[in-house]
């Protein structure tokens, strides 16, 4: 997730017709005229959108974010996968080229160096969770299955930052979190690492569109070499829910796995599953407040409702996420 105060410094620059002198910026770099691109949302990158009917080459996402930063190396990390995926036929949105045919341009806008790409929109059905059946939540698991088998295979590497996550969040100012950190901390060091992948890191139903039984993925700012297990558990998270003694959808989640373990002849067992889910929490916790970086005098301004809703929703979030580290050291440790 972006800092606040880099939205807050984006929508300063939005229009009432949501266009954007920054958007203008990287949309130059596309052959994309000045007001054609209308902002869409900012989470782990900005993102502006060229609406039906607006270019030749069809409905276009251009996404952004500071070139210095994590969620500009993230960006542009996942845009070199996106390239390879493709280049091996697998079913990954298309990047659009730049005029130069880059797939990822270092843009100086009116709010710094910014790292940006642009994606054309996925055709297909959204699923969400609600509208999942087990035939669909087993095809989501082969999906990523399949995913994992397309990025191919990858080498050890040092220590993994989901393998140290728990021993950073052992120095949090709250002793039951500090605690909860340190059990989960003790079982993950006692445990094999496991099935190395090169995970997608965000393999949710909101980054696929479904064709014919089959998915198209797209939004791989997440990704990287991580344990099977953990992509597993940041794509089931919702199926999981707040309460890892008894999850919210086990039929669906059952399904899924099933179909991940047939596909992969990999399978994730319910314990490694709950602790890269709370491990993935945990990460979560630590970045909040890099994240919630503006102070109450700046939220409560004239005309920045939008800005403290988000805030709310976001310290919403962060105290699931506690929970879940909490509950998680209550089952596991």
């Amino acid at each position: 997730m972006l800092p606040l105060t880099q939205i807050a410094a984006l929508r300063t620059t939005v229009n009432d017709e949501w266009r954007s002198q920054v958007a203008d910026a990287v949309g130059r770099a596309w052959d994309i005229p000045a007001g054609g691109l209308r902002y869409w949302r900012s989470s782990a990158a900005h993102v502006f959108v060229v609406p039906p009917g607006g270019d030749a080459r069809g409905v276009l996402y251009a996404r952004f974010a500071p070139a210095g930063s994590t969620a500009g190396a993230r960006l542009q990390r996942g845009a070199q996968l996106h390239d390879r995926l493709h280049d091996a036929g697998a079913p990954v949105a298309d990047l659009v080229g730049s005029r130069v045919g880059r797939a990822v341009e270092l843009i100086h806008t009116p709010l710094g160096e910014m790292a940006a790409c642009v994606v054309r929109r996925v055709d297909g059905e959204e699923l969400d969770v609600d509208g999942l059946d087990a035939g669909a939540a087993a095809a989501w698991g082969a999906a990523l299955a399949e995913f994992h088998q397309a990025a191919g295979r990858v080498e050890p590497v040092g220590r993994q930052e989901q393998a140290d996550v728990f021993s950073r969040l052992g120095t949090h100012a709250n002793q039951d979190l500090a605690d909860a950190a340190h059990a989960l901390n003790r079982l993950q060091e006692s445990l094999e690492p496991g099935l190395l992948v090169m995970g997608h890191g965000d393999f949710e139903l909101d980054n696929l569109r479904w064709s014919e039984g089959k998915a198209t993925y797209f939004d791989l700012d997440e990704s990287g070499v991580m344990p099977a297990a953990a992509d597993v558990a940041s794509a089931v998270r919702d199926l999981i829910g707040t309460c890892p003694a008894s999850p919210e959808h086990p039929e669906l989640l059952e399904a899924f796995l099933m179909g991940y373990g047939q596909k992969s002849g990999h399978g994730v067992g319910m314990a490694e599953l709950l602790l890269h889910r709370a491990a993935l929490a945990a990460q979560h916790i630590l970045e909040a407040p890099a994240v919630q970086d503006l102070d109450a005098t700046i939220l409560d301004s004239a005309g920045n409702g939008w800005l403290k809703e988000l805030n709310g929703s976001l310290a919403g979030h962060y105290a699931d996420q506690r929970d879940i580290v909490l509950a998680t050291a209550r089952v596991l440790a």
